[in-house]
């Protein structure tokens, strides 16, 4: 309902956008518009969405395989909502509206009023960290704990970045998506947990 009502940027409204108006720790993204890094941060988004099956080839998770995919399904559903939510109620403009290289015709767009918060990075982040959240509760002293989440950090950092280099979305954004996704991810497993204990 809220997205319905969310209007596309008028031409003067584009105009009268001040990149003065950004921090300086945000302007980075407005002079990036690359089409490979948007391609490449929704193939990862896409893969990260299926990071839970992996899951399945540890066998004492397996056992279990109905109970992880809906912990799975939760976090998914969950962030999902945060974010669809908070963009539609923020309407920030993205970056690439600031951009005078990119074509005008690619701003007049509802997505151009959705940059807060980076939908891409959240959802990444909240698999992956969801992944590494279960798999560490079956695994709580194994060796390879630090490898399992710096990886589940390193995924959704790449897809920000890719995310700022497209022109979709501003360091804070990329960042504010990423604290969202992974406390997400670790948040409803471990809720669960105590639930079960």
């Amino acid at each position: 309902m809220l997205r319905s009502r969310t209007p596309a940027f008028t031409p003067d409204q584009v105009a009268a956008l001040d990149i003065r108006s950004i921090p300086r720790f945000d302007r980075y993204a407005t002079g990036q518009y690359s089409a490979s890094a948007r391609k490449a941060s929704d193939l990862i988004l896409f893969s990260s969405i299926a990071i839970p099956a992996v899951l399945m080839f540890d066998p004492a998770i397996r056992r279990h395989a109905s109970g992880t995919a809906a912990l799975a399904g939760e976090v998914f559903i969950l962030n999902t909502a945060l974010t669809t939510l908070t963009k539609e109620l923020v309407r920030r403009p993205r970056p690439f509206n600031y951009n005078p290289e990119v074509p005008l015709a690619d701003k007049l767009h509802r997505d151009g009023r959705l940059s807060f918060f980076s939908g891409h990075t959240s959802t990444a982040a909240a698999m992956c960290f969801a992944t590494a959240k279960i798999w560490t509760d079956y695994h709580p002293d194994s060796e390879w704990k630090p490898v399992v989440w710096i990886t589940a950090s390193a995924i959704p950092l790449a897809v920000g970045f890719l995310r700022m280099k497209g022109g979709k979305h501003f360091l804070s954004d990329v960042l504010t998506g990423f604290v969202v996704g992974s406390a997400t991810g670790w948040l409803v497993p471990q809720l669960h947990r105590r639930r079960a204990h």
